[in-house]
């Protein structure tokens, strides 16, 4: 039996967490839901279930950002769970934001930017994955990206990133950088189902393409 607080545990735990990532058949359902219960009932029994319980009965749209920083920050435990312990404070950082902001306020993306120099010293003294750096600067690149994209950008922008991490993952399997790589699709589909949510919450009477 692997061990939990190994590389090898983590890189399985997460191998089993993407299999439960919503299908596009599930995002389908998502897109095409007119109100919140269709959204919540098609989301359920995916990796998506971590929002999902962290919102209220009756949620706006702070509540909403809230939530899906909850499912965020619970993620990210988990992850720190399976991982080995010198790995800890570098995976907690990926809980903070950028200037200590205030956890009260809209954060229009989960993932931080893994150029930050506080993450790099955060590593262990010994860490000697090249994919900790790679796997930096193609988050940055598409923060940077996504930061001046028009909005009919987006969706193709996500999509090739989230392509990219999914390669990257299976590239360097058994290595911390998989973990944050596991980390960045995560926060991806948690900013997806927010992003679905609000839309229906700040535009009730407005008519969802098919």
């Amino acid at each position: 039996m692997i061990a939990a607080g190994s590389l090898e545990y983590a890189f399985a735990r997460m191998q089993s967490r993407l299999s439960r990532r919503p299908s596009e058949g599930t995002w389908a359902a998502i897109e095409e839901a007119r109100t919140l219960a269709p959204i919540v009932d098609a989301a359920r029994g995916t990796s998506l279930e971590t929002l999902l319980a962290a919102l209220p009965p009756q949620p706006g749209l702070p509540e909403t950002d809230r939530a899906a920083r909850t499912a965020w920050e619970r993620t990210v435990d988990e992850a720190a769970g399976w991982m080995p312990p010198e790995w800890h404070a570098a995976l907690a950082w990926c809980k903070a934001r950028p200037g200590d902001e205030s956890r009260t306020k809209p954060h229009p993306t989960l993932l931080p930017s893994l150029a930050h120099p506080e993450w790099r010293r955060r590593w262990p003294p010994d860490a000697a994955d090249p994919g900790l750096a790679a796997l930096a600067r193609r988050v940055e690149g598409h923060l940077a990206r996504f930061r001046i994209a028009q909005p009919h950008e987006a969706t193709g922008l996500r999509r090739a990133f989230e392509e990219g991490l999914l390669a990257f993952f299976r590239r360097h399997p058994v290595a911390p950088s998989a973990a944050f790589a596991w980390l960045a699709l995560a926060a991806l589909d948690l900013e997806r189902l927010r992003g679905e949510i609000e839309r229906r919450l700040a535009f009730p009477e407005a008519r969802i393409a098919a």
